[in-house]
């Protein structure tokens, strides 16, 4: 059992020291999806593979549920990665693996299920063969799929996916455990949010608008500062700044020209008015003091002539910005010394990457962050797949083994958590189904190991 505390309650998870000495076939509800290539999230389902294995009786079966971003989209790709990686650690298993199979619907997994025994039996997309994931039914006790699942133990290890309302999270208030990555890394992001006594940066890149809702959660916390180190979103925002922070107009261009005016549009048409308020309001607030920023001093910008150029920020407008550059990465790198460093998103598009070549923009942020900050938490699937690409070039191993680097597969998650540890008004709805579900579990074993009824 696992307690963790927060400013608004304390929660109780059941873990996998709670199971009992020998349980049967699991529901296991996971996430790989992401790009191809080192995957933390794939290294974590492979972890909680071989743990359950030890609590498991011969011929037990892991069912594994999980999805793809899109509805659409198979997670096939995803599964032939996790057979290859199982089948890599086969050796660490305490009891054998005759299968591992693909069901492309829920009564092939029903069939494979009870036609083999010490087998894993992998579920295609969740949201493409279920329609009720997404937009479940307010009795979904009473659907096809927790109907069948109800019967066996439940191992959640879905902490990415915690924030929405889905119907394989609700099953878990039904009894379930927490596998070791749900709880180590819920408890890391709380920590990181409410331990106030010394500063932490945060580098924000990417594309995603939530980031923005990230950025608002730092207003008014001296202990939190923000480094816009890279994506659209840094396009975007020093944009607002300019149009809202009369006291940076020395700093800012009058203008981010053409080519960074189209990169916004790509990305934030569809919600451009929601967007846009969020970024202006982000920046007033910047001017007024309330949220601390670092802004990059110099750019990689495309020029033209498909040429790259690194100039000061004034000058972005002349060609598309691409990333921060060589003085900024210096900069921040100073600032990180002896702090925590938590980065959430990539700072380039992964087509800029060089295969471990060692001249990339990631390659020279991470070098820098790695060797100066106290501990470096690099968070998402995405940027964390991005940093494993220079796996070697960067001798990462040796900076876990020293706890000075922290890969970290929460995601978009850990916006919508520091939302309930800043505001306090609702548990995340599939943290809530986690918690109700470990007391009902918690509960079960107090009863069976008194003896009463």
């Amino acid at each position: 059992m696992k307690i963790l505390k927060t400013p608004h309650h304390d929660l109780v998870f059941a873990e996998f020291s709670d199971l009992p000495e020998k349980t049967g076939t699991v529901y296991f509800r996971t996430d790989i999806n992401g790009p191809p290539g080192p995957s933390v999230r794939m290294e974590q389902t492979v972890n909680t593979i071989c743990n359950l294995r030890e609590h498991q009786e011969d011929g037990s079966n892991i069912l594994i549920i999980a999805h793809a971003s899109k509805a659409e989209k198979s997670i096939e790709d995803n599964f032939k990665e996790l057979k290859t990686e199982v089948l890599s650690s086969a050796k660490n298993l305490a009891l054998p693996l005759e299968n591992i199979l693909f069901a492309r619907d829920l009564n092939e997994l029903k069939k494979l299920s009870n036609s083999n025994k010490n087998s894993i039996v992998f579920l295609e997309n969740i949201r493409k063969i279920c329609g009720e994931e997404l937009v479940p039914p307010s009795d979904s006790t009473k659907t096809d799929f927790w109907e069948y699942f109800t019967q066996y133990t439940k191992i959640n290890g879905a902490l990415s996916c915690c924030h929405r309302d889905a119907l394989s999270l609700r099953l878990f208030a039904d009894g379930c455990y927490c596998n070791d990555s749900f709880i180590s890394e819920l408890y890391d992001i709380t920590q990181l949010y409410t331990d106030t006594k010394e500063l932490k940066l945060w580098g924000v890149a990417g594309a995603k608008a939530e980031k923005l809702d990230a950025i608002r959660l730092t207003e008014g916390r001296d202990d939190l500062m923000v480094v816009l180190d890279g994506g659209p979103v840094f396009v975007l925002l020093l944009w607002a700044l300019y149009q809202k922070a009369p006291s940076l107009k020395k700093t800012l261009p009058a203008s981010i020209g053409k080519e960074n005016t189209e990169l916004i549009e790509k990305f934030y048409t569809k919600n451009w008015e929601k967007v846009k308020e969020n970024a202006l309001e982000i920046a007033k607030k910047i001017e007024g003091g309330s949220i601390n920023m670092i802004l990059p001093i110099d750019v990689n910008i495309k020029k033209q002539d498909g040429t790259t150029k690194t100039v000061n920020l004034k000058e972005i407008g002349e060609g598309k910005f691409e990333s921060i550059g060589p003085n900024s990465i210096t900069m921040i790198g100073n600032m990180a010394a002896k702090r925590i460093f938590l980065q959430n998103g990539s700072w380039e598009e992964r087509k800029n990457l060089d295969n471990g070549k060692g001249e990339s923009t990631t390659n020279s942020f991470c070098k820098e962050v790695l060797n100066k900050s106290s501990k470096f938490f690099i968070n998402g699937g995405d940027t964390v797949s991005d940093i494993r690409t220079l796996e070697n070039v960067l001798k990462l191993s040796k900076y876990r083994e020293k706890g000075k680097l922290k890969e970290l597969a929460v995601g978009g998650f850990v916006v919508h958590w520091w939302k309930y540890l800043y505001h306090g008004k609702y548990v995340p709805h599939g943290v809530k189904y986690a918690e109700i579900g470990s007391f009902r579990t918690l509960y079960t074993k107090m009863r069976e190991q008194r003896g009463f009824d």
